[in-house]
């Protein structure tokens, strides 16, 4: 009889069931998951509003930074849940045409309304699970304003895919943290 219910995985003898999530535990997981974006997204609006009152975000490397995360540059296969949520809010910051690059499943050209500096937009999917945005910075027409850049790239809502960067690439930091990173203090 036990080797049946270690086949079939029978909840009164396997101790796998206890590593997964309750239906309590996923929704409090996904709570603080909208949180978190909730937290990022007005960051992202703070610092944008910042960027924004002399010059733009292109002139902010903090800015390309985060928006250019791109799990290829790494060798590897993730998503980065800040750049995603960066890019889907400055999108009306750039005008798009059709892009000559055919490497993703998507490309455009973006334009910022702004200075007109060019990036290239790309969108993939690797399964049903995990697809990632980013988006590259090809000519910058705007003399860079902002705090250079560091490493590890700090973000604050997360990485989720199949295999991610080392620690000393990009790495999870405080809200508080993320905040001032941003927002050039």
């Amino acid at each position: 009889m036990k080797f049946f219910n270690k086949l079939f995985r029978n909840k009164n003898t396997s101790t796998e069931a206890n590593k997964y999530m309750n239906n309590g535990d996923l929704e409090d997981w996904n709570n603080k998951f909208v949180l978190k974006n909730i937290e990022v997204k007005n960051i992202f609006i703070k610092a944008l509003n910042l960027y924004n009152t002399e010059f733009c975000q292109c002139a902010y490397p903090r800015f390309q930074q985060i928006v250019g995360i791109d799990c290829r540059d790494f060798g590897e296969s993730f998503k980065c849940f800040d750049t995603d949520l960066l890019i889907d809010i400055v999108k009306p910051s750039f005008y798009s045409e059709k892009s000559t690059l055919t490497d993703e499943c998507t490309n455009e050209k973006w334009i910022c309304k702004k200075c007109g500096s060019t990036y290239e937009y790309g969108w993939s999917d690797f399964s049903i699970a995990v697809d990632r945005k980013k988006l590259k910075l090809v000519k910058l027409n705007i003399i860079p304003q902002g705090k250079m850049t560091i490493k590890p790239i700090p973000i604050f809502i997360g990485l989720y895919g199949y295999s991610y960067p080392a620690r000393t690439e990009i790495n999870s930091v405080t809200l508080t943290e993320f905040e001032e990173y941003m927002t050039e203090r």
